[in-house]
């Protein structure tokens, strides 16, 4: 969750230290569910380093993860809720399904995580003496939200949501999964005004105006737009400026992605193996996913062999050193609404070659990257191609690229920044804040 690409203007100073007391309501939480999971977990991060009381509830299956990433001091602000009876075998058997049956399956998930976690809500907003209700995920203005009639005042997104597919690479929907983004916009006005929390939220934040639109007339207007993904800073260090290198030094190339269709893994091989044989050259792909075993063998056949490290997940210190001994972040991804990674590769100084398409565009522009046409598979793959051999024979365009990134992400995208902006909206919805801590919860 950030700001826009655009700084924001003046507004008043954020509550001081010890305002409302939060409770984050997120049915998922973690690091290895891609972006979104990691809202939750870094809203409470920030607000604890600012003083605010501030708890998360989410769903039991993230127990152990939790345990193992956050710190003590966080981990005990953690409360966990559990499934409805006889329905966490959904989200279970959804895994293993094709995407469009997939979608399905975790669209009903969501929806029941949420009503289960309700009576929880309302208990902790009494315990806890409550002043404001935050739910930032799930992003998919299509999932309602069931919150309502909690006694205190909530706030829900950024939202985001509303990028299809390339026309060039559609075939990638499964028939089911087409008609179900082409029954967003419908669904969307139906699903909101069947299950209402969302028309009776208190304040409703959007990432751009493609979510806007998916949103019913009734609150389209007065949401406020602040993007969903955003950095902290200091975890993701410059990367020093690298002088030019011997012609036989490879440029290491390095993507992070889920290893599932639409984030274009594949393109990504297709083109690295078109210039990869004659430029020296390697690349790590960090993540995991269903894909993994067909991308491996893919790359097998383009004889990329060992130019390709798979590094599997990593965890945040570890992925924030890969970037750093990295020279080029690439990404094909073909329906990023956002794109959390390709925030955090500018933020470590490295520049960004990306399909442009989606959330890219909202983030990315000449000065910072290259954006490269998605109109056909061919083009696609030659314009990767190109970018990658362009920047890796040319180090000081390299780091030209990748200091203005970082620059960019400090000015528009810094958690600071967001911590600042959300803290606002608290005090807006909750008519101002006095300075003044309140007692704590017996």
């Amino acid at each position: 969750m950030a700001l826009t690409a655009s700084p924001p203007e003046p507004v008043a100073e954020p509550p001081a230290a010890g305002g409302p007391r939060v409770l984050i309501v997120s049915h998922y939480a973690g690091e290895r569910t891609g972006g979104e999971g990691a809202i939750p977990l870094r809203l409470l991060g920030q607000l604890r380093n600012r003083g605010i009381q501030a708890w998360l509830l989410t769903h039991e299956t993230k127990r152990d993860e939790l345990t193992s990433v956050l710190p003590a001091d966080q981990l005990e602000r953690v409360r966990y809720a559990r499934s409805l009876p006889g329905l966490l075998p959904v989200y279970t058997l959804g895994k293993r399904m094709p995407p469009g049956p997939r979608t399905l399956a975790w669209g009903v998930t969501q929806l029941e995580r949420q009503l289960a976690m309700l009576p929880v809500v309302r208990r902790l907003v009494r315990e806890l003496a409550i002043d404001v209700v935050h739910q930032p995920i799930s992003v998919s203005p299509v999932i309602p939200s069931p919150l309502r009639d909690l006694g205190v005042p909530v706030v829900m997104g950024p939202l985001n949501g509303g990028t299809q597919l390339p026309r060039a690479f559609a075939d990638r929907d499964s028939r089911l999964a087409a008609l179900v983004k082409t029954a967003r916009p419908v669904a969307s006005t139906a699903l909101n005004f069947a299950i209402r929390g969302r028309l009776r939220a208190d304040a409703v934040l959007v990432a751009n105006d493609r979510t806007r639109d998916l949103l019913p007339r009734a609150i389209r207007d007065s949401a406020l737009t602040l993007s969903d993904i955003g950095v902290v800073l200091e975890s993701w260090p410059q990367r020093q400026a690298r002088p030019a290198r011997s012609p036989a030094s490879p440029t290491r190339f390095v993507t992070v992605s889920r290893l599932v269709d639409w984030k274009g893994v594949d393109v990504v091989l297709e083109a690295f193996a078109r210039f990869s044989g004659s430029v020296p050259a390697e690349l790590d792909i960090i993540g995991d996913g269903p894909e993994r075993g067909r991308l491996r063998a893919r790359a097998e056949a383009l004889g990329l062999g060992a130019r390709v490290r798979w590094r599997g997940w990593l965890d945040p210190a570890e992925c924030s050193r890969a970037m750093r001994s990295s020279d080029v972040y690439v990404t094909a991804a073909l329906q990023e609404a956002g794109g959390i990674s390709v925030l955090e590769a500018m933020a470590s100084g490295l520049p960004v070659i990306a399909s442009g398409w989606g959330g890219h565009l909202d983030t990315l522009d000449a000065s910072r990257g290259i954006l490269v046409d998605m109109s056909s598979r061919q083009g696609a793959a030659d314009g990767l191609a190109a970018a990658m051999a362009a920047l890796a024979t040319d180090s000081a365009r390299r780091n030209q690229l990748g200091a203005a990134g970082r620059q960019h992400v400090r000015e528009c995208y810094d958690w600071d920044i967001l911590t600042d902006r959300t803290l606002q909206i608290y005090a807006q919805v909750t008519g101002g804040y006095n300075g003044r801590p309140r007692a704590a919860a017996p």
